[in-house]
């Protein structure tokens, strides 16, 4: 019956995605699904539920949301319809964070709109130096994510709820990262229905041009910046940068060569 249902689940979604929604639902990892007998048999309730999470999938639900977590920096986080779900882009971010704090043995951080909380605790945890990161976002139920999160990774982040600098004070904190959001409005009714139809709107809306939120950091961060960037907006947010006198801008690719993280200090 396992294998007959999961013959069935392929043709729908593909075999990775019906071994991950099995083994998911069996609570055992996929090679055990892989290697099951074929004579191996569901309850009743596990059949149903396996057919009701391939529904979901068919239905261009991400994986993510279905099974509840996604990899970051080698750390699972916790992840659902009130945060974006962690991507490999992102951790070139937090990569080129986390050498920057060692290389300048900086000490105090924010993670701004930190939805799942992936970075913050993830700079935490692989950071030799140990800052002070504290990690804020606009929404309470993706707080309260990042907060289970970091409970289960024994992070001590400080979190704020707060509308980008409504409630922080920038001149806490040596380094600010920030994966905002910046997709511009116009396009987001044309991304993927895995996307436009399930993560959270406000982690995509970056405005009329999807400038908004790097207008807003540019205007109030005085020390160090890393922010995560659409693959065609270094030259916009290089210029929104220079207006706001930050110098040692640097652009850093993908593994795709697409332009992904900016890099800048504020001069003075």
């Amino acid at each position: 019956m396992l294998t007959e249902l999961l013959r069935q689940a392929v043709k729908r979604v593909g075999y990775l995605d019906a071994a991950v929604i099995m083994a998911f639902v069996l609570s055992r990892d996929k090679t055990g699904v892989m290697t099951a007998s074929d004579d191996e048999t569901l309850s009743p309730e596990q059949a149903a539920r396996f057919s009701e999470l391939v529904d979901q999938r068919a239905a261009h639900k991400p994986l993510a949301y279905i099974i509840g977590k996604r990899e970051f920096m080698g750390l699972d986080f916790e992840v659902n319809e009130h945060t974006l779900i962690p991507r490999p882009e992102t951790e070139i971010a937090a990569e080129t964070a986390l050498d920057m704090i060692e290389e300048k043995n900086i000490k105090t951080v924010l993670d701004l709109c930190t939805g799942s909380g992936c970075i913050a605790i993830s700079l935490y945890a692989r950071s030799i130096v140990k800052p002070d990161i504290t990690a804020s976002d606009i929404s309470l139920k993706a707080l309260e994510t990042a907060k289970r999160n970091a409970a289960r990774h024994k992070a001590p982040i400080a979190f704020i709820r707060s509308d980008m600098f409504s409630d922080i004070d920038p001149f806490a904190y040596e380094m600010i990262i920030a994966n905002p959001p910046y997709i511009p409005r116009g396009e987001i009714a044309a991304l993927p229905r895995s996307v436009r139809d399930y993560e959270p709107r406000a982690a995509l809306d970056g405005g009329a041009d999807g400038l908004d939120f790097y207008r807003i950091i540019a205007e109030k961060a005085v020390n160090y910046i890393v922010l995560e960037i659409g693959c065609n907006q270094a030259e916009d947010v290089r210029n929104i940068l220079i207006s706001r006198r930050f110098i040692n801008i640097r652009v850093i690719n993908d593994l795709s060569g697409h332009n992904r993280v900016i890099t800048a200090q504020k001069d003075g």
